[in-house]
């Protein structure tokens, strides 16, 4: 009997399908995520909070001329530095100078009618009321060279102290009215973060135990720094809008950092209310906490194996980037520190490296 080829091209098919394997995707649990590791330590109590800042300059001048009078010498610009006693603009000064000499000169002869006075009045030939006059016609004329020299002084703008030129708001030429903002100045030695507190920070603190040790700065443009800081004051209004009161935190800038005001930062401190608890607490960061059903946990390493494994945790109620931990983990665990949206039971992880 003739076979079919046909049967026997099928039949070939299909004993090179039984004999293959399945082709399936790759098991989950056998890839290898790199993620950010923590090991689980103590730190000294206090919980530390954290809120909003703007970073300000401990030293700030807005400078103004005192006269009117057109500019026409502007000798700054902005992002300038600049040094104490360094002439910063001027206005037109002649008709300063020539109200100034006037003053003078009419001082002066103000001045020798009193000395001819005062000889006069000794050798009894004249009376002591015209003295007085004489006396009191140069106290007139010195007030008004005093007025004039102070004119002519406020027709020149002068750094009150060495900084920065943050601000320059006329032009040579400018018609200036008395009073109008010109140059803005800010000192580079010093910068302060300004925040707003809750009244309830304010509440549990007393003089003895406001913000005082652990205090840092981290700027939005470098969150990686940790710039350490002193508590300095406190306002005891609070605002009439938000109900907060302001806090200044006085810092200085990093050699590596250019930092300026107006720049957001935020501000980290103990809390108040803990300041004389000397226990320690875990810690755990915000960004290693998972929740499902209302239950949070983290992702344990096995450092042998480096396989991840799903432990619940308690957590404290609080604000920051980390909270302190009630219970579920011990000292020197290892857990992801990030990443953990990807993982799952079991999955093996490595270190990741920046």
């Amino acid at each position: 009997m003739q076979i079919n080829p046909l049967y026997i091209i099928i039949f070939l098919l299909l004993s090179a399908c039984s004999s293959e394997s399945p082709i399936t995707g790759e098991d989950p649990a056998k890839k290898v995520r790199p993620v950010k590791l923590l090991s689980v330590g103590t730190e000294e109590t206090g919980n530390l909070l954290n809120y909003p800042a703007v970073i300000e300059a401990a030293k700030s001048s807005s400078l103004a001329f005192q006269v009117n009078g057109e500019l026409i010498e502007l000798f700054v610009n902005e992002l300038q530095m600049v040094k104490e006693g360094e002439i910063l603009a001027r206005l037109d000064q002649r008709d300063f100078q020539a109200k100034r000499n006037s003053a003078l000169t009419q001082y002066k002869n103000a001045d020798a009618e009193y000395q001819r006075a005062v000889n006069l009045y000794k050798e009894d030939a004249i009376s002591k009321s015209t003295l007085e006059q004489r006396k009191t016609q140069r106290d007139v004329n010195k007030s008004v060279l005093k007025s004039a020299d102070k004119a002519l002084e406020n027709t020149t703008l002068i750094a009150p102290f060495s900084g920065i030129v943050a601000n320059v708001s006329v032009k040579k030429r400018e018609l200036i009215q008395s009073g109008q903002a010109a140059i803005v100045i800010q000192g580079v030695n010093g910068l302060e973060a300004k925040v707003n507190l809750p009244a309830s920070i304010i509440t549990t603190a007393n003089r003895d135990n406001t913000p005082v040790g652990n205090e840092f700065v981290i700027l939005e443009a470098a969150p990686d720094r940790r710039i350490p800081a002193t508590f300095k004051e406190i306002s005891l209004q609070a605002d009439t809008a938000s109900q907060t009161y302001l806090a200044t935190f006085s810092f200085s800038a990093p050699e590596d950092l250019t930092i300026l005001p107006g720049m957001n930062a935020t501000v980290w401190f103990k809390d108040p209310s803990t300041i004389n608890n000397r226990g320690f607490n875990m810690r755990v960061p915000l960004t290693a906490i998972s929740t499902e059903n209302d239950q949070k946990f983290v992702w344990l390493v096995n450092e042998s194996t480096m396989n991840v494994s799903r432990r619940n945790i308690v957590v404290e109620v609080g604000v920051g980037k980390s909270l302190n931990l009630i219970s579920g983990l011990q000292q020197g665990d290892l857990i992801v520190a990030s990443g953990v949206s990807y993982l799952s039971e079991g999955m093996k992880v490595r270190p990741w490296i920046k």
